[in-house]
């Protein structure tokens, strides 16, 4: 027999990750987000909400994941804290996105897709520090004054590089908090085969792709797993010190 309300879950969870994976390599290679890349993601919409009035607690967590989602987005927009395209893409997944409801309420409200997905980017975000660290790292020798403080925020690059992709990059003095990028005025008037430190504008929603897909394995990847170390595994033990 046929599982409708499955089908429409997988559909939907499909169509936000088609979104979230065409935006996200498009904003890895030169941080601009082509509006049709979110159509997947807006059909998803109606679909969410059909499967989430499907219950009393379904209907509530889908209200409570959204309205979270959309105040971040409204938030991050107003402020300017991340690109245009950023804030899109959270409003999308808090409402694009039906929640797979465990059987604790404290584990629903842990496991919110929108919550799940801006925790679960941290791995995804330390994953690309640390490749940048590496290519620091293996560049310094190019660029003046290579202190940890600049291997770690910074990125040694090639005026050519910079001038090639400029939304990745913003002067060394930027604002870590304030999305834009002046990277074309910083670096005027320089040798092109100069290196330089400049501030590195990591591709959020590449990350936001990355953590959605995670949170469609794993849902709330790191809380879970702290759960699992700190409340689990003591109660297994005890079970068995019991047995003893």
């Amino acid at each position: 027999m046929v599982n409708l309300s499955l089908i429409l879950r997988l559909t939907s969870y499909s169509l936000m990750l088609i979104s979230l994976m065409l935006a996200g390599v498009k904003d890895y290679k030169v941080r601009l987000v082509n509006d049709t890349y979110w159509i997947p993601a807006i059909i998803s919409i109606p679909i969410a909400i059909y499967l989430s009035v499907s219950s009393p607690i379904s209907e509530l967590t889908y209200i409570v994941n959204a309205a979270f989602g959309a105040a971040m987005a409204g938030l991050i927009y107003m402020g300017k804290f991340m690109g245009d395209a950023d804030s899109i893409a959270i409003l999308l997944i808090s409402l694009g996105t039906p929640a797979m409801v465990p059987s604790s309420p404290v584990l629903i409200l842990l496991n919110l897709p929108i919550i799940s997905v801006l925790i679960n980017s941290i791995i995804p975000t330390i994953m690309l520090m640390l490749i940048n660290i590496y290519s620091n790292i293996k560049n310094q020798s190019r660029c003046a004054d290579p202190s940890i403080t600049r291997i770690m925020l910074l990125r040694c690059v090639s005026v050519e590089s910079v001038l090639r992709n400029p939304l990745a990059y913003s002067s060394p003095d930027s604002s870590y908090l304030r999305a834009g990028s002046n990277a074309e005025a910083y670096v005027a008037g320089l040798p092109r085969d100069s290196w330089i430190w400049m501030q590195y504008n990591y591709p959020y929603v590449f990350i936001l792709a990355i953590s959605y897909l995670v949170y469609l394995m794993a849902g709330n990847l790191i809380i879970n797993l702290l759960l699992i170390h700190r409340v689990i595994t003591p109660i297994i033990h005890m079970g068995e010190n019991l047995a003893l």
